[in-house]
């Protein structure tokens, strides 16, 4: 075994040595895709905190084995952290689909421990009276149109932390970019005030549901992205495939990934070691083919 180990060392230093180098791009950084949570309630998962277990990690409703949140119950809410730094302008990315009229907010938040919809600062709902689009102009709701039933939506969110608007850009092709086309206005209005108006950092991705009269839900959300420069980024982080290899998910497989798969290598199922995220084959045990596995991937998302 010591050999072996050994062997595969020297075999990684000279891997190592030929990688490229990763510079930090300028381009969305992903916040949330569910795709390493556990199917069930998500409260506690991957710093999700939840008022109810009916918030869940489930499969997405057009099938397949892609993993969204669903928010199921007529009253609760949910959020985790998600940064936008004052005086900065970020794109937020964001997918969505509702299967029945509800009374639903989701955004961004400058309180940590969010719990009402007056802790939004970028709130887009929808109310259970008809399937109208809305976004918080200032503490007024403005309607920007009828949405779909069932229709998976893109919706990029240009959040100025400078000047506290929002500008807003949706549509339901799946995959595509956003172009210029797609920026949503009321009467000529295309830059929306926060509901009461930021003096500081945005710092969660907040979810409320109100109750009311009617059909309701589910809201489901998928593939949560914030830009990382002020760029006008309208392209869809979503149409990207996910890195196979990318254990931490922070969307990258690097030396991050690579670096966890080295503390559980030669580790198999009873061992403390052991972990489950890298033994790629689930064949019980990390070992070389899980390594090259990664190695394969390695770069993916740069």
């Amino acid at each position: 075994m010591i050999r072996t180990l050994l062997k595969v060392c020297a075999a990684l230093c000279l891997v190592l040595l030929c990688l490229p180098f990763q510079a930090a791009r300028a381009d969305f950084v992903l916040v949330e895709n569910f795709e390493g949570l556990v199917l069930g309630p998500i409260d506690e998962q991957n710093q999700w905190n939840a008022a109810h277990d009916t918030s869940v990690v489930t499969l997405d409703p057009s099938g397949g084995t892609n993993r969204v949140l669903a928010v199921t119950t007529d009253s609760t809410h949910l959020y985790r952290p998600a940064t936008i730094l004052n005086d900065t302008i970020r794109m937020m990315f964001v997918r969505f689909r509702f299967g029945g009229q509800q009374n639903y907010s989701f955004g961004l938040s400058d309180n940590m421990h969010p719990d009402q919809f007056g802790h939004f600062e970028v709130e887009l709902s929808m109310t259970n009276a008809s399937n109208e689009l809305r976004i918080n102009d200032d503490g007024q709701y403005e309607e920007l149109g009828m949405l779909v039933p069932g229709t998976w939506y893109n919706v990029w969110l240009l959040v100025n932390n400078v000047t506290d608007q929002t500008q807003i850009y949706l549509h339901d092709r799946p995959g595509d970019d956003a172009t210029a086309a797609d920026l949503l206005e009321v009467e000529g209005q295309t830059a929306f005030a926060f509901r009461d108006g930021s003096a500081g950092d945005l710092v969660t991705f907040f979810i409320k549901t109100g109750g009311g009269s009617g059909p309701s839900g589910p809201l489901y959300l998928d593939d949560i992205y914030i830009e990382d420069t002020d760029g006008l980024n309208l392209y869809n982080p979503a149409a990207e495939p996910a890195c196979a290899a990318d254990v931490n998910q922070d969307g990258y497989t690097d030396l991050a990934d690579l670096a966890i798969l080295l503390s559980a290598y030669g580790s198999s199922i009873g061992d403390p070691a052991y972990n489950p995220q890298v033994d790629f084959d689930a064949d019980g045990t990390v070992g070389l083919a899980d390594l090259s596995f990664l190695l394969a991937d390695y770069g993916c998302g740069t």
